[in-house]
């Protein structure tokens, strides 16, 4: 790349680098033992002479010292490594970690050298295999630490020679990827991978959120990858924009995981509401937290969390609402002050929403799955359990339009042909203004409809 700076005239130029020994470079040098690097570091004097003698600045010059510079930082980290691996040579023929209570020396060193278990793992793994000479050698700085250990392990999973030497030619990541087609992948191995798979659910700190984590086989992982992404296709209505892969998968495991809880429906079925009376349904539970007057003060913003107490907000108290019931806790310390349930949709009345609808009402959504009744009005702003209320919304636009992308029902869209109201943060909509005499006529009613004022 900077060969140009090669023709610069050669008198009065600094000193060529240190000589090599035996293709590598001397003991105490600053460079790599590759040619390549060995290359970049002439270069980078070659440039730092331009600069010092005639203030030559030039864009490729300044770019061959940033390289060269990071060449030779990463040689004094590879020989800081070695300083390193002498001490847990050490430590190793001496057993010094079981004293100070360690199973084994990766203990130790994540705990007294603060790094991570990984880079503990490395350095105990090289200081049983090389001997002493390497390891001089790597603090020397006539060998790189990370191509090494990758020159290690090829050479234990049986790499011949000229696969080791041909290894040099690249970057550390393919070589990692040389050392794993070398490698055995014995019964005991694929029986072991299998069992260690786990899957693990860890809440964050502030509890808005689960990370997800875990380890599968390579035959599992694929066939939970095709699995999510296929059933991620499926959940988009058409004529929908479309999430990414990520979100897609992380949508299509939740509904995986909801059919199962709701008696196995599958897609394309109508609604858990219509299993027989003798199944039972698992409806979802909110708990509000009503230690003080936080939950409907700050409109379900603070103090509520879900039963196994993650935080949520406004928007899962509406999903909820719609999906199943909600109960309420009034706490004074470890007494209950007040307990009752929320009333819910009445199963009855759920199903013959979903026969009267016969689908989603979304306009132009001709979407079966998971068809769920929902609040035209939520409960949160008044709105009531009465049918000209709700209406049938497919799981798209139930639980990802409406109530995670906050857009809403136009209540004066007509019945089977809803309208969705984008949220006012992202255009700035406000509703229209009831019309005079319809509100009359409303106001009039015996009883309240639960229908929006048009």
């Amino acid at each position: 790349m900077y060969e140009q700076l090669l023709d610069y005239p050669e008198e009065d130029t600094v000193q060529p680098g240190p000589a090599l020994i035996a293709g590598r470079a001397a003991p105490g040098s600053d460079v790599f033992m590759s040619a390549y690097q060995q290359h970049r570091q002439r270069v980078y004097r070659r440039a730092e002479h331009m600069v010092r003698r005639d203030g030559y600045r030039h864009a490729e010059v300044e770019d061959a010292k940033t390289e060269a510079a990071l060449v030779r930082a990463e040689t004094q980290i590879s020989r800081a490594r070695g300083e390193q691996l002498r001490w847990v040579k050490d430590l190793l023929l001496n057993r010094s970690a079981l004293p100070f209570g360690y199973r084994n020396a990766v203990g130790y060193v994540v705990s007294r050298a603060d790094v991570s278990r990984s880079t503990a793992r490395d350095l105990v793994y090289l200081a049983e295999r090389l001997d002493i000479g390497a390891v001089e050698r790597i603090r020397d700085g006539a060998l790189s630490y990370g191509r090494t250990l990758e020159e290690t392990r090829l050479r234990e999973a049986g790499a011949t020679e000229d696969t080791i030497e041909r290894s040099r030619e690249m970057d550390l990541d393919k070589v990692g990827r040389v050392v794993q087609q070398h490698r055995r992948m014995t019964r005991d191995r694929e029986r072991h991978t299998f069992e260690s798979q786990y899957v693990a659910f860890q809440p964050s700190l502030d509890g808005t959120h689960v990370r997800l984590s875990g380890r599968l086989g390579a035959t599992e992982a694929e066939i939970c990858r095709q699995g999510l992404n296929r059933r991620g296709e499926e959940l988009v209505p058409a004529g929908e924009s479309r999430p990414d892969p990520g979100l897609r998968r992380a949508l299509a495991l939740t509904t995986l995981c909801q059919d199962q809880l709701e008696n196995g429906t599958t897609p394309g079925t109508r609604s858990p509401d219509a299993v027989s009376p003798g199944r039972a349904r698992r409806e979802p539970l909110l708990m509000v937290l009503a230690r003080n007057p936080l939950a409907e003060g700050s409109g379900f913003e603070q103090g509520v969390g879900v039963l196994a107490g993650q935080r949520v907000g406004p928007d899962t108290v509406d999903l909820i609402r719609c999906a199943g019931r909600t109960e309420t806790i009034t706490m004074a310390g470890q007494d209950f002050i007040h307990h009752g349930s929320s009333g819910s949709i009445r199963p009855a009345t759920r199903r013959a929403v979903l026969a009267r609808d016969d689908g989603c009402t979304v306009d132009g959504c001709n979407s079966g799955y998971r068809l769920e009744v929902h609040h035209i009005i939520p409960v949160s702003r008044g709105g009531t359990h009465a049918p000209e209320n709700l209406t049938t919304l497919c799981w798209w636009h139930h639980h990802v339009a409406v109530h995670r992308r906050g857009m809403r029902i136009d209540p004066q869209s007509p019945p089977r042909r809803r309208r969705l109201l984008p949220t006012s943060r992202s255009c700035g909509y406000q509703p229209p203004a009831p019309d005079p005499h319809t509100l009359a006529i409303l106001e009039a009613l015996p009883a309240n409809t639960g229908r929006a004022p048009p």
